[in-house]
């Protein structure tokens, strides 16, 4: 049997690295991205995502990354770390329809439904990535493609630990976090 092929972006922060650790026991050819080996930020990334898809041919995508940014930062810089891997991974495959099933699971947030004084960039972007995905299964309709948007509230990651603690009520693990995100495709987890 063929190992299944899974690409993680942001497989270095909390989460990703989190879910990392959970399938490198399991039998998945990994493919890790995180922002040492692919910036978001550089205006060639785009091409590299749609390079990384189409030499991979990936049987799952996990996009994790993302950053959390105040009304102080560089707007670009949230949105192409928040939004930009998605909307270039949909582009990618409305060009290209996958032989097998392909699963897309997308890393949001609560904060997209409710905006926050010192993070509205943040939230934001989580709001146009919530509606990325939802215009998305309409647009890649009829392809072998299923995208899944898992909004977690508070996730205790080096983007909140400043404002929360670790045991303040529900905020839960990035471990618990990757846990859930796995089991979406590997029950066994």
């Amino acid at each position: 049997m063929t190992k299944k092929k899974i690409i993680i972006f942001g497989s270095s922060g909390g989460v990703g690295k989190e879910i990392v650790k959970l399938l490198k026991k399991k039998q998945y050819d990994l493919f890790l991205f995180n922002k040492k080996n692919l910036n978001f930020c550089i205006s060639n990334s785009k091409n590299k995502i749609h390079d990384i898809l189409k030499k991979i041919k990936p049987d799952i995508i996990i996009n994790a990354s993302g950053i959390l940014g105040t009304n102080k930062d560089d707007y670009r810089k949230i949105f192409d770390i928040n939004l930009m891997p998605s909307w270039e991974i949909v582009k990618y495959y409305k060009k290209i329809n996958p032989k097998k099933n392909l699963l897309i699971i997308i890393m949001g947030s609560t904060a997209y439904r409710s905006g926050r004084k010192n993070y509205i960039l943040y939230s934001s972007s989580k709001a146009a990535l919530h509606n990325l995905c939802q215009g998305s299964r309409e647009y890649l309709a009829g392809k072998k493609i299923t995208i899944k948007l898992i909004n977690f509230g508070k996730i205790y990651t080096s983007m909140i630990k400043k404002f929360v603690r670790q045991n303040s009520p529900n905020v839960i693990s990035p471990a618990k976090a990757a846990l859930k995100i796995c089991k979406i495709f590997d029950k066994g987890i």
